[in-house]
């Protein structure tokens, strides 16, 4: 069990840490908050045209079979 205690291991776990923590803060920028934030309003308008295009689509059908 003194390996574990040894300062060749926890170093590197430490340095493992700190460069985990570097990597996820730079990617949680605002900047790519805001990118990330665009992509939600993208996919809410493509969910608003499907759902138009679905009832477009549901009408003209009716109109077909009422022929």
């Amino acid at each position: 069990m003194d390996i574990l205690t040894s300062p060749w291991v926890i170093i590197p776990l430490i340095m493992i840490v700190l460069i985990g923590n570097m990597v996820a803060f730079k990617y949680m920028t605002p900047k790519n908050l805001d990118a990330y934030k665009k992509k939600d309003q993208d996919l809410d308008r493509l969910i608003a045209l499907d759902k138009k295009h679905q009832q477009e689509l549901k009408e003209k059908n009716d109109k077909k079979g009422a022929e």
